[in-house]
C-alpha cells in the first residue's frame, strides 16, 4: 500500500477537541483517565504503549498484511542483536541465515545531526560482529535498544549501524530495499525531538497536557472522544518536531506499518489509528487520501504529486541524495503500477503533464550532476504541479531513456537521462534588466515577468503581446552579471508541451497552456536542450466567453481531440492495448495552431492562449520563407509546420 495525506478526524470546538474513538475502545477506560507522568520513559507511558500495540495486533488487520518474503532482495543485509533486559549484549548479525519471515526486528528513524554518530566501517567490521561497546553507543542509539528490549523483541536496524559507511557499493545495495526494511519492521521508533544521535529517545514533560471525557453528541452509536487543555497546554504539532524536516523520513514514516514518536509526549500512528499521551485513547484515522491499491492511473499520478510536493519542502544534508531518499516509496508505488514505468522521479504514462512541474523559487544550480534538468529532482526548491481533468496534448513524447547508477536499482539515482519530443517551438530571449527579466518573442512581443512569475501589470510591453508567466528553475545569471545594473540577455527555446481545460469553476472557466524554457545543453547533437524554466499562459473567461469555449471544447472532446486524463482515448478496447501502442498517454495529437480553440470572429477578442499558438504558426512559416535554420530546434517534423523533435537531458 502506498498513500500519503493523513488525516485525523478531529473537530475543535472553542477550546474542546472531538475526535471519534478507534475501534476496540472501552468507554468505561476512556472516561476519566489522563495522563500524569513527567518523562516519556515513565512506566506509565511504557503502559500506554503497550496497549496501542496490542490494539493494534487485535484490531487492525491492515496492519499485518505486509511483505515477509524472506528472499534476500527484501531482507536488512544486517542487524543489531540487542539482546534483552537481563542480558543487555550488543553485537552485529548477519541475516543470511536467519529466518526474518518468524524473526521480529524494529527500526529507528534519527537525524545525523553535525556531528557524525557511530558509524559501521570497513575497519571496524569484525570488532562489531564480536561485540560492540553500550558506553560507546550515542545516547538515542542506546535508548533505540532500551525500547527494544521493553517490548521484547531482539534485533533492531539502524542505518549508521547496519550499512557499511564507507562502501558506496553497499549503501546502494542496502538502501534499494529500504522500502521492504521499514515495511516488515515489527515497529519503527522515532527520534522526532533529538537533532543528532546525542539528544536522545526520551524527553521530560508536563504532566497533564488534557483530561479526557466521551462527549454525548450526535450519534450515540458513534461516540466521541473529548479533551479539555490543562491550564492552556498546547497540543504537540508533529510538523514542528525535528526529525519531520528530513527528506529521508519521510518515506519511513509512511512505510512503516506503525510508528512509535517520542517527542515532548509520546505519539502512536499505525494504518487504522492514531494517538498520544496527550489524547490516549486513539482516534479513527480518516482513510488516508490516496491509496494506490484498486486505484485509477490518474488518482495514482495525484499521489506521487502529492508525495513529491510534500518531499521536495524537506532537507537533505546530501544534494545527491534527492532520488534515492524517495526510492522506497517509487518502488512500493511501482509495484502495483502495471505497464507504467519510473524515469527519475516521474513516470511514463502522463509523463508530458508530469514534465510541467514548476519550482516555487530559483533554486541555485548543484555543482555535480543530481538528476536531468526535465526531472523535479534536478532542483533543491519546493516543487508543484497544475492540473485538471481535460487535456489537449501539443506536444508528443516519443522516447524517454535513463541510465541507472545501478544497474537493479530500478528507482534509484540516475547518471544520464533524456526525453525525447515532438512539438512546436520557437526562439526567444531572455533579458535581465536592472529592474526585471523580460521574455521577448520578437520586438513586438514582450512580458515582463518577476521572479515570482508574474508579470508587471503596467508593463505597455503586455498590450502588444501575450500575458506569457515565467518561473526559472535556476537564474542563469552568474554573481558579477546579478551584482551589475546592465543588461544581459541569453536566447532561449520556448516549447509548449500541453493545454489543460478546467470547466468546473463557477461563473468563469480556465485554460491553460504550459510548456518548458529551454537553452542549447552545450553538445554537439543538434536538437539537445535543457531545461531552465516553465512557462504558462492562461485564458479565463466569463459566462459569455465560457458558452463559447465550451462549444468549441465539446466539439473538440467529440472528435476525440480533447480528452480526460482518466479515460483511454478513441480507438482502443482496452487499458492494455492502450499502454502497449501509447505508453506515455499522448492521446489524440491535433498539429493544426491557428485558431486552436477559438477565433476573433467567435469571440469578438482572441484569447492570450490563442494569440500565443498564432504566433508560433507565424514563427515557422517566416523562417521557411527566409530559409533560416537553427539546428537547435532540431529535426523539422515534416507534416506540421512549426513542429520539431528535439531532445531534452
Amino acid at each position: 500500500m502506498v498513500s500519503w495525506e493523513l488525516h485525523s478526524v478531529k473537530q475543535q470546538l472553542y477550546d474542546i477537541t472531538l475526535e471519534p474513538l478507534a475501534e476496540g475502545i472501552d468507554l468505561s477506560e476512556a472516561e476519566g483517565q489522563f495522563v500524569g507522568c513527567t518523562s516519556t520513559n515513565s512506566e506509565t507511558s511504557w503502559k500506554q504503549i503497550n496497549k496501542w500495540i496490542g490494539q493494534c495486533s487485535v484490531s487492525h488487520p491492515s496492519c499485518h498484511v505486509r511483505i515477509r518474503d524472506d528472499s534476500r532482495d527484501r531482507k536488512p543485509t544486517r542487524l543489531l542483536f540487542v539482546g534483552d533486559l537481563v542480558n543487555p549484549s550488543v553485537n552485529l548479525c548477519e541475516t543470511k541465515t536467519m529466518d526474518l519471515s518468524r524473526t521480529d526486528y524494529m527500526t529507528l528513524s534519527h537525524c545525523w545531526g553535525d556531528g557524525v554518530p557511530l558509524r559501521l566501517l570497513h575497519g571496524n567490521y569484525n570488532k562489531f560482529l564480536a561485540g560492540i561497546e553500550f558506553s560507546e553507543i550515542p545516547k538515542t542509539f542506546r535508548d533505540a535498544i532500551d525500547a527494544t528490549r521493553r517490548l521484547s523483541v531482539q534485533y533492531l536496524w539502524i542505518d549508521s549501524l547496519c550499512i557499511i559507511q564507507d562502501s558506496r557499493e553497499d549503501w546502494l545495495h542496502e538502501s534499494a530495499k529500504m522500502h521492504h526494511i521499514y515495511q516488515n519492521s515489527h515497529l519503527n521508533l522515532m527520534a522526532a525531538a533529538s537533532s543528532n544521535s546525542h539528544g536522545g529517545l526520551y524527553s521530560s514533560k508536563y504532566p497533564f497536557l488534557s483530561i479526557p471525557f466521551v462527549a454525548p453528541l450526535g450519534d450515540p452509536h458513534n461516540p466521541k472522544l473529548a479533551s479539555y487543555p490543562y491550564m492552556n497546554a498546547k497540543r504537540e504539532n508533529l510538523n514542528d518536531l525535528t526529525l519531520f524536516s528530513r527528506g529521508w523520513v519521510m518515506q519511513e514514516r509512511v512505510l512503516a506499518r506503525r510508528n512509535l514518536i517520542f517527542g515532548k509526549e509520546i505519539h502512536w500512528e499505525c494504518h487504522d489509528s492514531s494517538g498520544s499521551e496527550n489524547s490516549p485513547f486513539g482516534s479513527a484515522l480518516e482513510k488516508r487520501q490516496h491509496t494506490v491499491e484498486g486505484e485509477t492511473d490518474a488518482s495514482r499520478r495525484n499521489v506521487w504529486q502529492n508525495i513529491v510536493k510534500d518531499y521536495s519542502r524537506l532537507n537533505l544534508t546530501f544534494a545527491s541524495d534527492r532520488l534515492i531518499a524517495i526510492a522506497g516509496m517509487a518502488a512500493e508505488l511501482g509495484q502495483l503500477w502495471d505497464g507504467v514505468q519510473y524515469h527519475a522521479g516521474l513516470w511514463s504514462l502522463h509523463l508530458r503533464s508530469s514534465l510541467l512541474w514548476h519550482s516555487i523559487k530559483p533554486s541555485i544550480p548543484a555543482n555535480d550532476f543530481i538528476a536531468p534538468s526535465w526531472s523535479w529532482a534536478s532542483v533543491g526548491t519546493p516543487v508543484q504541479w497544475f492540473d485538471a481533468d481535460d487535456f489537449d496534448g501539443l506536444a508528443q513524447v516519443l522516447q524517454a531513456d535513463v541510465t541507472l547508477t545501478s544497474p537493479g536499482h530500478l528507482f534509484g539515482p540516475v547518471t544520464k537521462g533524456t526525453i525525447r519530443l515532438n512539438g512546436p517551438m520557437c526562439q526567444a530571449t531572455l533579458v535581465k534588466t536592472k529592474y526585471a527579466e523580460i521574455l521577448c518573442f520578437d520586438q513586438d512581443t514582450k512580458v515582463t515577468v518577476s521572479n515570482s512569475g508574474m508579470p508587471e501589470e503596467d508593463s505597455d510591453n503586455l498590450k502588444s503581446g501575450f500575458r506569457t508567466m515565467v518561473v526559472l528553475d535556476h537564474l542563469p545569471w552568474n554573481e558579477q552579471q546579478m551584482a551589475t545594473h546592465t543588461d544581459v540577455d541569453i536566447t532561449v527555446y520556448v516549447a509548449p508541451l500541453q493545454t489543460d481545460i478546467d470547466l468546473k469553476l463557477t461563473y468563469s472557466s480556465l485554460l491553460r497552456l504550459g510548456g518548458l524554457l529551454l537553452v542549447p545543453s552545450g553538445s554537439s547533437s543538434p536538437g539537445q536542450l535543457r531545461r531552465i524554466g516553465h512557462f504558462f499562459i492562461q485564458d479565463q473567461w466569463g459566462m459569455e466567453g465560457r458558452r463559447v469555449y465550451e462549444e468549441r471544447i465539446a466539439k473538440m472532446r467529440k472528435e476525440g481531440k480533447i480528452q480526460q486524463k482518466d479515460e483511454n482515448p478513441p480507438g482502443f478496447a482496452d487499458r492494455g492495448e492502450w499502454l502497449e501502442k501509447d505508453p506515455f498517454g499522448n492521446g489524440v495529437i491535433t498539429k493544426t495552431l491557428r485558431s486552436r480553440y477559438t477565433s476573433a470572429v467567435e469571440l469578438g477578442y482572441v484569447g492570450e492562449i490563442s494569440k500565443f499558438l498564432d504566433y508560433l504558426d507565424r514563427y515557422a512559416e517566416e523562417r521557411n520563407k527566409l530559409g533560416i535554420m537553427d539546428p537547435n530546434l532540431g529535426e523539422e517534423d515534416g507534416e506540421a509546420r512549426g513542429w520539431y523533435r528535439y531532445e531534452i537531458v
